[in-house]
């Protein structure tokens, strides 16, 4: 990525003294030699050519990240931004209509079963991108910390090559649904996921946290497909009871005004994601 870097200030830098080179050959020399016309003057322009060539390629590799890159490495570089790179799961139950929640564990809300992802292998992002953990974080290899701005291309890059961390969504399903007694194991020793899609919200100015300035939240939406036994138990939560201490049933209406039973329980704002 460093090489990356270096090659577009270079082809930026190359286009700005080409062009003032140009400034200063049309309009302010006065005897020009044939060396400026014929090797300057082409050298200028193809300079220009194969800048703004190299420029493309950058920007067509950052794809829908670089105007992003750009405001990090030239704007903001060593500005503070919390990252947090999580996946939630849509758990919706036919024929209701109806999406199932979790009680969240840190705070007093209903919110979609999903955490953030793990580190997993040998990937140091404190040594490769100076990264800090979140105060209250118990993991270090949990996928949220503190970079500086600079580095945030580098972590969405590495975060969609799925090198280097955790992929699957079974252990936030089987610790908040499972392990906490919601559903039963016989039924759901597995679970078919489809990826639908991400959402991002990237360079958000926050204040939530000491010395941050921006946010950058991505989150990855899966589905997942219930067979028989699974629907049925499902059907049978549901029935027995809307909302629990662990767990709630709650509709799209209830999802976009964040609350649920007369307004009375809140319900988290990411929880749009999975709509």
């Amino acid at each position: 990525m460093r090489s990356i870097k270096h090659r577009f200030f270079g082809y930026f830098l190359a286009i700005i003294i080409s062009i003032a080179y140009l400034i200063y050959r049309y309009f302010i020399l006065e005897n020009v030699t044939d060396f400026h016309r014929e090797i300057l003057v082409t050298t200028a322009i193809g300079l220009i050519m194969t800048a703004f060539a190299g420029i493309y390629e950058i920007a067509k590799n950052n794809g829908k990240y670089f105007w992003l890159t750009i405001k990090c490495w030239l704007f903001i570089p060593n500005k503070l931004v919390y990252v947090s790179l999580s996946y939630l799961i849509r758990i919706k139950l036919p024929g209701t209509e109806r999406y199932l929640l979790v009680k969240g564990s840190k705070i007093n809300q209903y919110q979609p079963v999903g955490g953030v992802y793990k580190l997993v292998g040998n990937k140091n992002i404190y040594k490769d991108w100076q990264a800090s953990v979140k105060p209250d974080s118990k993991n270090p290899k949990d996928l949220r910390f503190f970079i500086k701005a600079k580095y945030l291309p580098d972590v969405l890059r590495w975060f969609k090559s799925g090198k280097d961390r955790e992929v699957g969504i079974w252990r936030e399903f089987q610790e908040e649904l499972i392990d906490s007694g919601v559903l039963k194991s016989d039924n759901f020793k597995s679970i078919r996921a489809e990826y639908l899609y991400s959402k991002e919200n990237l360079l958000s100015e926050q204040t939530r946290f000491k010395n941050e300035t921006y946010h950058s939240l991505v989150y990855n939406i899966f589905n997942i497909e219930l067979n028989e036994k699974q629907l049925q138990e499902l059907t049978n939560l549901e029935q027995n009871k809307l909302f629990t201490k662990k767990y709630a049933f709650v509709t799209e209406d209830e999802i976009c005004k964040e609350c649920f039973n007369n307004s009375k329980i809140k319900i988290g704002q990411h929880t749009k994601h999975i709509i």
